[in-house]
């Protein structure tokens, strides 16, 4: 056989063989994430559906993983206090299944949102608007 068809045969053949394997991966979803914000964590598919699976990890604390159409999956809200860096989550599947880990990635950032200074801010301004607008309208309909 010469040597640029084995190659073939060879890659072809790890190739199938990488699609054939399971993939046994937590998911957890936005990644890279940032400290307060709320995730989903799901399992892809691998533990089985009649039991519930839970997570470990610094970021959520112990989270438990129940059964639903996309397989087993939470939400939960990543520490406030998490630094930036990458974070180990293990998924334990239960009755003593699989266990496996995903790394994901926490961001220097914070949760976009209101806080209650934001939203009296806002609140003031929008009467202040309408008190405006309320004056306006007396005074110019009062001269015509």
């Amino acid at each position: 056989m010469k040597p640029a068809p084995s190659a073939a045969v060879v890659l072809l053949g790890l190739t199938v063989l990488g699609l054939a394997a399971p993939v046994a991966a937590a998911q957890v979803e936005p990644d890279p994430m940032v400290a307060g914000q709320r995730v989903r964590i799901s399992d892809g598919r691998v533990c089985a559906q009649d039991g519930a699976a839970r997570v470990s990890s610094r970021l959520f604390g112990p989270v438990v993983l129940r059964p639903g159409e996309g397989g087993m999956a939470a939400q939960a809200r990543v520490a406030e206090g998490a630094a930036p860096g990458r974070y180990p989550v293990t998924i334990h599947c239960a009755s003593g299944g699989a266990s496996f880990t995903e790394t994901v990635t926490v961001r220097d950032a914070r949760v976009e949102g209101l806080n209650a200074a934001q939203a009296a801010g806002g609140l003031a301004l929008l009467a202040l608007a309408a008190g405006a607008a309320f004056w306006l309208r007396r005074t110019v309909g009062g001269r015509s």
